[in-house]
């Protein structure tokens, strides 16, 4: 009697299928999980541009709207739910609760709170980009409102000039921070401030000279040559009158 004998592949277009199945599954599970990824991307990209947006109108704003402020520390917030180590995110949840803290009748601890919770937000995107100039002028812009003039305050100072030697705004608060705290400043930190001051009155003198005389520091501005005629010629009658008096 012969015997019956059933190939192995007999029942291959069985498991062929069943195989098919596997691998749809497997390619619509990933599809679906790269679409919700994305929704996720746009979604906290979204939230981070409208804060951003809302904090650049609010300061140009003669007076800044509260409501702005919390709606989008609100956005920027949910952004931060998703990625909560982006720089640029932290970035602007640091400058959200620095506007915080200068509002009318923001005093006292509350103020030092919203002060020291923006660094917080600074120091974490120096952790993660630590290269970047900005975030290092933040923390010493903070450091020098809370008027803590200590380890952490030099070295923002140092990273800010080493890392952003020509960024105006860099410029603008190491100059401020640095004339603000002068006569706590030692020899190094000193004649770093007066480099940038040299530096920075060649590319935007007219807001150095503000910032320079809001201080009542003429001395330190008038000991450079900065190559302005108004304020070389301010400078000419500052000598003359610091000769008379």
């Amino acid at each position: 009697m012969a015997l019956k004998f059933n190939p192995p592949f007999a029942s291959a277009p069985g498991r062929c299928w069943h195989g098919s199945w596997l691998v749809a599954l497997l390619l619509f599970t990933v599809s679906m999980a790269v679409f919700a990824w994305s929704v996720v991307r746009a979604d906290a990209a979204w939230q981070f541009l409208a804060a951003r947006s809302i904090t650049e109108a609010q300061l140009a704003a003669a007076m800044v709207s509260e409501d702005a402020v919390e709606t989008a520390r609100r956005r920027v917030q949910r952004a931060l739910q998703w990625f909560p180590a982006n720089p640029d995110y932290l970035d602007l949840a640091g400058q959200l609760r620095e506007l915080s803290a200068n509002q009318p009748g923001v005093v006292g601890a509350e103020r030092r709170a919203l002060l020291h919770a923006a660094a917080d937000y600074y120091r974490r995107a120096i952790s993660v980009r630590p290269l970047w100039p900005y975030s290092w002028a933040s923390l010493l812009g903070v450091k020098d409102r809370l008027g803590e003039v200590d380890g952490e305050f030099h070295l923002a100072l140092v990273r800010s000039d080493e890392l952003g030697p020509w960024e105006p705004q860099v410029q603008l608060q190491l100059l401020e921070a640095g004339l603000r705290h002068w006569d706590e400043l030692g020899r190094e930190p000193r004649a770093r401030v007066q480099r940038k001051l040299a530096a920075a009155v060649t590319v935007q003198p007219r807001e150095v000279f503000a910032l320079v005389r809001g201080f009542g520091r003429a001395d330190l501005l008038c000991a450079i040559a900065s190559g302005q005629p108004q304020i070389e010629a301010y400078c000419t009658d500052w000598h003359a009158r610091q000769k008379v008096s």
